[in-house]
């Protein structure tokens, strides 16, 4: 497994300032604050259906997909596969490079059950200061049911589902990862992965009992995609702890 705490070599890669990262993680939270707290009760007071509702959840992540996106070509980056790999990090893994993958996808979602175990009170109590608005409980529903439908037998409901875990997974990675990793380790070298833990972090603020959940999970990762260079393996682990519900509604959906 290498290991690599220097900052990219990468000439073309500008750094950008703490007040710019905190900005962009702000404003994403931002956004998430203004789609579930007032857009969608709003959609769902004159009559939005459920699906609808659902799918304004991602709204965020495209957001944060296309941004990535228009940064990598605003850097003078042609649409290339290889180019864009490279610019992004994603690079192959093979042999025991698997192991270690799995392992700290593995890791990551212990972490996040460790959180959630030991600090379920605090947590808890977090979620009862700043519940989330009632429709988004009604949205994801209770097992039975998911965004107004009966699961069972509706296997719709998992292309439904997917739209937003795509964009969930690709529209963070890209964006936190690709694009803004690596023009973070130019401002701040081998403390890159404390400051963007803590900024990714601070981007689940939106809902505090989450961020508590997040921390240890993001500190862990960061210091890998900073140690590896490699973001497939942050893409995988993220990618298998937020597929988890994704499973759930599978088997569900069986009956």
């Amino acid at each position: 497994m290498k290991l690599d705490m220097s900052p990219t070599e990468d000439n073309s890669i500008k750094g950008i300032s703490i007040i710019a990262s905190i900005a962009i993680f702000t404003g994403g939270a931002l956004l998430f604050v203004l789609i579930e707290r007032a857009i969608i009760p709003f959609l769902n007071g004159i009559g939005t259906s459920k699906p609808i509702l659902f799918l304004m959840l991602a709204l965020p992540h495209m957001l944060f997909f296309f941004l990535a996106l228009l940064g990598y070509r605003l850097e003078g980056n042609r649409f290339e596969r290889k180019s864009f790999l490279k610019r992004f990090r994603y690079k192959s893994i093979k042999g025991k490079m698997w192991i270690w993958t799995i392992l700290i996808a593995i890791i990551n979602i212990l972490l996040y059950m460790a959180v959630y175990t030991l600090a379920g009170p605090i947590v808890e109590k977090l979620y009862s200061w700043c519940p989330p608005p009632k429709i988004l409980d009604d949205i994801m529903g209770n097992g039975e049911m998911f965004a107004g439908h009966v699961l069972k037998g509706n296997w719709w409901l998992l292309g439904l589902f997917f739209i937003v875990y795509f964009f969930n997974i690709l529209g963070e990675e890209f964006l936190w990862r690709g694009y803004l990793f690596p023009k973070q380790e130019k401002t701040h070298g081998k403390y890159t992965w404390i400051v963007h833990g803590l900024l990714w972090t601070s981007f689940h603020l939106f809902a505090p009992y989450n961020a508590l959940i997040v921390f240890p999970g993001a500190m862990f990762m960061s210091y890998v995609v900073q140690r590896t260079k490699n973001n497939t393996i942050f893409l995988i682990a993220h990618a298998t702890l937020n597929g988890i519900p994704l499973v759930i509604l599978i088997s569900h959906i069986v009956g």
